[in-house]
């Protein structure tokens, strides 16, 4: 007891020291993180914070005790923000350099600096958060590059989020819980695996353009054929002891030969060219587009995979812009696409989310006030043209209206009281069917009479809704989870040649993006940046972050 009693004043006196130092440490970091708390955008030791908003609120509700107090495993913290650039994002965009820095200056000095140790603990705490959130939403807010953009973000609560980040803290589980906030989808992963093999390409290889002045044809010689094979070779599309039929320096004319001009076929096919085996001036230039351009493409759809909220559904439908195609997802799986003909230059086609509600059979087509005066143009050139064609002329009340007694040649867009309306039929416009979801741009999916033009590699040709290839196909598969349906009743509705709406039962999410780079059959397959959405992206991609925010119902990632 005696010796307890000697023992006491030694350890209160330890106490003490211990509860000045926490006291003083959550000072110094209240002080460090009040700027940001007043709404000021702050630098902590001249590092920009980005998520300084909700950083602040982290702390104020801890009351601003350190969330990284075992600094062993903050250390391999380090090694989480580094697998950003794995993600298609930048480490530097969470200040991986600037924490590298701290913590060897930090560990060097067994944290006797306070100050710097504070500096640390926020920059962390800031790098992971915002990592997480660009993981969960992207880094990019899709809304600023396109006003139509109407998808969820997840939004996350935040006292159940920070608690979460506590426990995962505490468990030294953070890189398990930050990896699972990445998309599920299996593209993202794949894609994933490709943007590796490209950055391994731009490592390794001196990339310089092919020379390219003709047309070179399977069984021909030119000086450019070995750099082809040379390229071919580097993408794994030729074997490396295979380069051409004979082993001639680089720049004398070699024979374009078969197991070459095999090579190139593939090659087409995965970028979206012809796949003829001819080696014209689009072949070559997708051919001379850099590893690094190709690491960028990759990062940029790994971006708009990010876009897709975590929340989707089982079933789905996506249009692919882009890649001219329509998927649709059963139980999260890939269950069958078709081709798709998309909105030309001029009448793109827009971005946003629906649900297709119903089917149309032997619809009806009310043109457009935008395509009525390639209509009119017709009449003044042929009277008959209504009559070839199956089109009536009505008033906006659907009385008919007799069109014989109309002068076309006085008749504008703009002072065309009428609309024209053509009859179901296999020469409607639409076709046999037309599949409607709820959205402002009257865009739909539908048949269409012109069936040749499926076969052109870049198909942009409509005035924006969607032409599908196979439309009775994806009627039947969308209405066989109704209740009745048998194999043959779309074909009964068709034969009775009435417009008939056929609803689903369960309405179906349809989700139009533009994928420039995407997967098909488990290979990389590259698109035609039709739409040019590229360039701005990219451009956004690199540019530093400032700032994630708060929103009133969760964590909303926003770009300046």
């Amino acid at each position: 007891m005696m010796r307890f009693k000697q023992f006491k004043p030694a350890l209160l006196l330890i106490l003490s020291l211990v509860s000045a130092s926490s006291f003083a440490s959550t000072q110094q970091l209240e002080t460090l993180l009040e700027p940001l708390s007043i709404g000021e955008r702050a630098k902590v030791d001249n590092t920009q914070v980005i998520s300084a908003k909700l950083l602040s609120r982290v702390y104020q509700v801890r009351q601003y005790q350190p969330l990284w107090q075992d600094r062993d495993y903050a250390g391999t913290m380090l090694d989480v923000i580094k697998s950003a650039d794995d993600e298609g994002l930048s480490k530097e965009d969470y200040h991986y350099s600037k924490l590298v820095e701290l913590y060897q200056q930090l560990s060097a000095s067994s944290w006797q600096d306070e100050y710097r140790s504070n500096v640390f603990e926020v920059l962390l705490s800031d790098g992971i958060i915002t990592y997480a959130i660009h993981l969960l939403n992207g880094k990019v807010n899709p809304s600023m590059l396109g006003k139509t953009w109407n998808y969820d973000e997840t939004h996350l609560d935040f006292d159940t989020t920070l608690k979460q980040l506590e426990e995962h803290i505490k468990a030294h589980t953070v890189a398990d819980a930050i990896a699972g906030l990445a998309p599920k989808i299996a593209p993202y992963h794949q894609l994933k695996q490709y943007l590796a093999q490209y950055k391994d390409l731009a490592a390794r290889y001196p990339f310089s353009p092919i020379p390219y002045t003709e047309v070179i044809k399977p069984g021909s010689t030119s000086p450019s054929v070995q750099g082809i094979a040379t390229r071919l070779t580097e993408l794994g599309y030729l074997a490396a002891s295979a380069p051409a039929d004979n082993s001639a320096a680089v720049n004398q004319p070699l024979t374009y030969d078969s197991t070459l001009e095999a090579a190139v076929r593939q090659f087409q096919t995965d970028h979206s060219l012809k796949a003829d085996g001819v080696i014209g001036a689009g072949t070559m230039a997708a051919l001379n587009v850099p590893y690094s351009q190709r690491v960028d493409q990759i990062r940029i759809n790994l971006e708009r995979a990010r876009w897709l909220s975590a929340n989707l559904p089982a079933n789905y439908l996506i249009v692919n812009l882009a890649g001219y195609e329509l998927l649709l997802f059963k139980d999260n799986s890939l269950s069958w696409r078709t081709d798709i003909i998309i909105g030309k230059i001029n009448a793109k086609t827009p971005l946003f989310k629906s649900k297709l509600k119903y089917v149309v059979v032997n619809p009806t087509w009310t043109v457009p006030r935008s395509i009525s005066t390639e209509i009119i143009n017709h009449l003044r050139k042929d009277p008959d043209y209504l009559q070839k064609k199956h089109f009536k002329v009505v008033e906006g009340s659907g009385t008919p209206v007799d069109a014989s007694g109309i002068d076309w040649h006085s008749m504008t867009r703009k002072n065309f009281p009428y609309w024209f309306v053509q009859d179901p039929g296999e020469d409607n416009s639409l076709g046999l069917v037309k599949f409607i979801f709820p959205n402002q741009y009257s865009i739909y999916l539908h048949d269409t009479p012109a069936k040749s033009l499926f076969e052109q590699t870049d198909r942009a040709f409509s005035h924006g809704c969607i032409r599908v290839k196979d439309p009775l196909v994806l009627a039947d598969k969308l209405l066989s989870a109704n209740a009745n349906w048998s194999s043959n009743t779309l074909s009964s509705k068709l034969s009775e040649g009435k417009t008939e709406n056929l609803f689903l039962d369960e309405p179906l999410d349809i989700l139009i993006m533009y994928w420039t780079v995407t997967l098909k059959d488990g290979k990389i397959k590259f698109y035609n940046d039709i739409y040019k959405r590229d360039p701005v992206l990219i451009e956004a991609l690199n540019r530093p972050t400032y700032e994630g925010v708060l929103a009133d119902d969760g964590l909303l990632n926003t770009m300046e």
